[in-house]
């Protein structure tokens, strides 16, 4: 079961039900976002960390005008699969929401969450195929970014708790890496002792796993700052591994973290990381995905998809850093990335100088105009590959795709939710869902990265 918390009925009036009354259920299922959903005669109940077949004592937390949401106060019937969370701040951090599952239970969760968002967003029954995973469940992550705070006069560095702007501290993330989690310690050190919190907003720090470089970008409101040297010196002389230290001056009052000018402190404003034989350029404002090991399975299967002999043209929408543009040339005759951030579109070609590739070709243009301008230049294209943001592909998009009409389509995608409604709309374009694939590409969340492979059939 995965449903929203929309369209659910209720026939029992509020009263019956309230705030901080105990009673006992079972859970049926989960919603989109791994809660538990448990029945009290005709009213669902939302419960974080419940897992499916578990009988609890429940107390209500709070009641909406059709459901209800409830806390466990204690198990009566524990499941096979629960097990303890990695991380002691698990419940109050809220960025791992699966870690009370077991690998099994978080597979059978993202492999239905797939399924049942095709058939609630795009009326479509299809065939999910098993999830594919890296070879690390745990320390997976190459990026982190850290808020600062001083509080009562006190640094505080971590995550901020669910829909809040309140920190949870932590001594050790179980996702980052070793070295991550080192730096980030040294910091909770360093600040207050160079009295220098009060400038930071931000630590953002790269680990490129394969390389062992690693980047350090300082989200301050001003520089220099107090003690920015000695706080330079410190990381230079602590960790030979760092290759770039930078910050970026972001005066904003919002959540918009890298904004602003970005000034470069020690060594190059990038780093480098291998992947399937190649070499690519990561700087600090690029994006690169989240977990290397499943990130090769991941462009791996889609390039398997675009089932390339060498003579196809194929061209790669949202191309950013130029990834899997790069990676499908050494299959392809030739290949356009289209992507909208130009500083991505200079990483991209420089990342294809990097790998000599010479039959590629990049335009800094939105996705949908870039699309039109290869149509008016009469290129054909055999495959396309998107891998758009999470909001998916616009409809002007998915239009100028079906104008280019290549033969195969691979729609790489963050959220299954809008992948699921363009390919129904892709669909009514004549395009048919041949394959769907997940990537665990985040274990102990409910995240998860899928691949579809479309073929354009016949009119």
């Amino acid at each position: 079961m995965n449903r929203r918390h929309t369209g659910v009925s209720c026939f029992i009036i509020n009263s019956v039900m309230r705030k901080n009354e105990n009673w006992t259920g079972t859970c049926i299922g989960y919603t989109w976002d791994g809660l538990g959903v448990v029945r009290f005669g005709d009213i669902v109940f939302f419960v974080p960390g419940l897992i499916e077949g578990e009988e609890a004592e429940l107390s209500i937390t709070a009641m909406k005008k059709n459901y209800g949401y409830a806390r466990i106060v204690n198990l009566i019937k524990e499941s096979r699969h629960r097990v303890k969370p990695a991380c002691p701040v698990y419940r109050q951090c809220g960025g791992c929401q699966l870690m009370h599952m077991d690998l099994e239970e978080q597979k059978r969760f993202k492999e239905e969450k797939v399924a049942n968002l095709f058939l609630q967003n795009a009326h479509m029954q299809v065939m999910v195929q098993p999830i594919l995973e890296g070879d690390h469940l745990s320390a997976y992550r190459n990026k982190v970014q850290v808020p600062v705070q001083l509080n009562n006069g006190k640094t505080q560095m971590g995550f901020y708790a669910n829909r809040t702007n309140r920190i949870v501290e932590y001594d050790t993330c179980a996702v980052q890496s070793d070295l991550s989690n080192e730096i980030v310690s040294k910091f909770k050190e360093w600040l207050p002792e160079l009295g220098c919190t009060k400038s930071f907003r931000h630590v953002l720090i790269k680990h490129a796993h394969r390389t062992n470089q690693v980047m350090i970008c300082m989200i301050v409101r001003d520089y220099p700052f107090n003690n920015s040297d000695a706080l330079v010196h410190r990381i230079t002389q602590t960790w030979p591994e760092v290759k770039s230290i930078s910050c970026i001056v972001n005066r904003r009052e919002d959540n918009v973290i890298l904004d602003g000018t970005q000034i470069q402190i020690y060594g190059e404003p990038y780093i480098e990381e291998k992947l399937l034989d190649c070499r690519f350029r990561i700087s600090a404002r690029s994006f690169f995905q989240i977990n290397p090991y499943a990130t090769q399975i991941l462009y791996s299967t889609a390039i398997d998809y675009a089932q390339l002999t060498g003579s196809e043209t194929v061209i790669d929408l949202y191309c950013g850093t130029g990834t899997i543009g790069i990676l499908a040339s050494r299959h392809a005759k030739k290949v356009y990335g289209i992507e909208v951030v130009a500083d991505a579109i200079k990483d991209a070609k420089v990342n294809a100088e990097l790998n000599d590739v010479h039959n590629i070709d990049f335009f800094t243009a939105d996705v949908k105009d870039g699309a039109r301008k290869l149509i008016q230049n009469n290129v054909k294209a055999d495959v396309v590959i998107v891998d758009p943001p999470r909001k998916g592909c616009s409809r002007e998009t998915l239009e100028a795709i079906n104008t280019i009409a290549p033969k195969r389509l691979v729609y790489v995608s963050c959220d299954p939710a809008t992948l699921a409604r363009d390919c129904a709309i892709l669909n009514e374009m004549n395009y048919e869902v041949q394959k769907v694939q997940p990537v665990d590409m985040f274990p102990g969340t409910l995240h998860i990265e899928t691949i579809v492979l479309l073929q354009k059939l016949n009119s």
